[in-house]
């Protein structure tokens, strides 16, 4: 009771109140509104008012991962997962932030969305950290989380995917990091309830076994093997249908574009993931300490 304690220690009981609602008012943090949007609001303000909901959550420096993310898991748990980000308003690291935005740009049916990996080396140590990287209208950008301004939100301004890297290796640059892979992933479907496992690695690039205008070529490819595949209607995937007929269809070869679900399947460009890797990379391992 703050009266009491008031009494207690001989204290006003007006100074008290006063004590306490400068205590409360100094702890109290406001929660995060969950961006809404009207049909006419254009797709890029969408995606700055996704990227500063996501940064209103603030980077997790606790140590502590908050939300278990396996991302063997298909895309309707994944979503189930991002909702209740919304519900705890907790912070969070770059791989929480990517699935956040698949849930947030889920709407944005004229978005396509694509995981962006890096790998970077500085002072000894090896660094990870993910971006959900977007193109829209012909135009590359991302959304995600980082201890660095610079190594989150990018505009979808860059024509080409190969400048969106670029800059991001710029962006490691000036933190003193040296880029080693990138991994990018296929589109993700738009539908919440599918079924599918999002395609997280369909092309490893080495840089150490790339030469520049090798990796730009690579960047290049894997954008157009997007395009592809959207402009075939073969992804974003279905949830139930297109899964059964993969299930039950003969094998294709590496060289189909038109289904790479299994890990054996991706096409290896610059590198090939070993088939005996670890299916789980340590997630902690998601983070840039400068």
């Amino acid at each position: 009771d703050w009266t009491h304690k008031a009494e207690a220690l001989k204290w006003d009981t007006g100074e008290v109140s006063k004590w306490r609602f400068m205590v409360c008012s100094l702890f109290q943090i406001p929660i995060p509104s969950v961006p809404a949007f009207q049909p006419s609001t254009p797709i890029p303000e969408r995606l700055e008012a996704v990227q500063r909901y996501i940064r209103e959550l603030q980077y997790n420096h606790t140590g502590t991962q908050f939300f278990e993310i396996k991302k063997s898991r298909p895309l309707t748990g994944l979503m189930d997962l991002a909702k209740e980000m919304t519900k705890e308003a907790l912070p969070i690291k770059c791989l929480e932030a990517v699935i956040l935005g698949i849930y947030l740009t889920n709407n944005m049916t004229t978005l396509d969305r694509f995981p962006i990996s890096f790998k970077t080396h500085f002072s000894g140590n090896y660094f990870r950290h993910i971006v959900l990287g977007v193109n829209f209208g012909g135009r590359y950008g991302a959304l995600g989380i980082s201890r660095r301004e610079e190594l989150m939100y990018k505009a979808p301004v860059f024509r080409t995917l190969s400048e969106l890297i670029f800059d991001f290796e710029e962006a490691y640059r000036r933190c003193w990091h040296t880029l080693k892979k990138v991994k990018l992933g296929h589109c993700v479907s738009h539908d919440p309830h599918s079924v599918e496992q999002i395609e997280w690695k369909h092309s490893i690039l080495d840089l150490d076994k790339l030469s520049r205008e090798d990796f730009r070529k690579e960047l290049e490819r894997h954008a157009r093997d997007m395009r592809l595949k959207i402009g075939k209607g073969t992804g974003p995937p279905s949830p139930t249908k297109d899964r059964k007929k993969d299930v039950s269809s003969p094998q294709r070869g590496q060289a189909s574009p038109h289904r790479r679900n299994s890990r054996g399947d991706r096409r290896p460009s610059g590198e090939k993931k070993p088939a005996d890797s670890k299916a789980m990379p340590d997630l902690n391992g998601y983070q840039i300490r400068v």
